[in-house]
C-alpha cells in the first residue's frame, strides 16, 4: 500500500483537519488526538513514504514531500480545512500553505507545532552513527521504553527517521512569501530551542498567535486532550473562509 493520506472514520463535520506527523511518525501517531476530535472534524493524516503502511522509499527532500502532499490533497480540498503539523510536519505545513495560497486556496487555520522558524539553521544529526542518532531521538522524549530496548525494531525504523531529519536539515528557505492564513504556533514550555525562537515566526506570516503547553518537544503525547481543546477553540474563533475548489 502506498496511500499518502489516511482517513480516520467517516466525515463527522464540514471542516477537515489534516495532520502532518513529526519525524519518524505516521498517520497512527494522530489516533489519540482523533479520539478527542472525531466529533468536531473530518480528520485526515499523512502517511509519509517509507512510514507506516506506505511502502514507497523514504523521501529525504522536504520540497518533494510538500509537492507530493499537494498533489494528493488537491482533489480533497472542497470544504473548509485546517492544516496541523507537528515538529517536522510543522515545516511541511508551512511550505504546503505557501504553495496552496499561491493557487488561491486558503486554509481556515495553519497550526504549526514544536518547530523553529524556517530561517533557523538546524544542527545536523542525520549522519550520526546508529547509537548516537538513537540517543538524540530518545532525548526528545515520547519514545516508548520497550521500543528503545528492542534493537531489531529500532533498526527497522531508523532509515525513515534519518530521511526525515535529512529533509529538515537540507531544507532551503528561499520562498519568503508571507502566509495570509491565520497561523497558530504551539510549543511545549520546556522545549528550550522552540521556545527561544518562537517569535521568529512573526517574520514569515501576517496573522499569528502563540500557544503554550506543559511539557517538552513531544507535548502532543502527554497533553493530547489539551491540544485537542486548543485546536477546537482556534477553529471556533475563526470566521468561515471561502475555499477554492480545484
Amino acid at each position: 500500500m502506498n496511500d499518502v493520506i489516511k482517513h480516520f472514520g467517516s466525515a463527522s463535520s464540514d471542516i477537515q483537519l489534516i495532520c502532518f506527523p513529526f519525524a519518524g511518525g505516521y498517520s497512527a501517531s494522530f489516533r489519540p488526538l482523533h479520539e478527542h476530535l472525531k466529533r468536531d472534524f473530518e480528520m485526515l493524516a499523512i502517511e509519509p513514504p517509507g512510514h507506516g503502511t506506505n511502502r514507497m522509499e523514504p523521501v529525504d527532500d522536504l520540497e518533494k514531500l510538500a509537492d507530493m502532499y499537494l498533489t494528493a490533497l488537491r482533489p480533497k480540498l472542497s470544504r473548509p480545512f485546517v492544516l496541523f503539523g507537528y515538529s517536522m510536519g510543522g515545516m511541511v505545513v508551512y511550505r504546503l500553505a505557501q504553495k496552496l495560497e499561491k493557487e488561491g486556496i486558503y486554509p481556515k487555520a495553519v497550526i504549526i507545532s514544536a518547530i523553529q522558524p524556517p530561517c533557523i539553521k538546524r544542527k545536523k544529526v542525520s549522519h550520526y552513527d546508529d547509537d548516537a542518532f538513537l540517543d538524540h531521538l530518545i532525548q526528545l522524549g515520547g519514545m516508548p521504553e520497550e521500543l528503545v530496548k528492542n534493537k531489531e525494531i529500532m533498526n527497522f525504523f531508523l532509515p525513515s527517521f534519518r530521511a526525515d531529519y535529512r529533509a529538515l536539515e537540507t531544507f532551503s528557505h528561499t520562498d519568503h512569501a508571507l502566509l495570509s492564513s491565520p497561523v497558530h504556533i504551539l510549543n511545549g514550555n520546556k522545549d528550550e530551542k522552540c521556545m527561544k525562537d518562537a517569535f521568529g515566526w512573526n517574520k514569515w506570516v501576517k496573522d499569528i498567535d502563540f500557544h503554550y503547553f506543559k511539557g517538552g518537544h513531544m507535548f502532543l503525547l502527554s497533553e493530547t486532550e489539551q491540544v485537542a481543546a486548543r485546536i477546537r477553540s482556534i477553529v471556533a474563533a475563526i470566521g468561515k473562509r471561502s475555499v477554492k475548489t480545484i
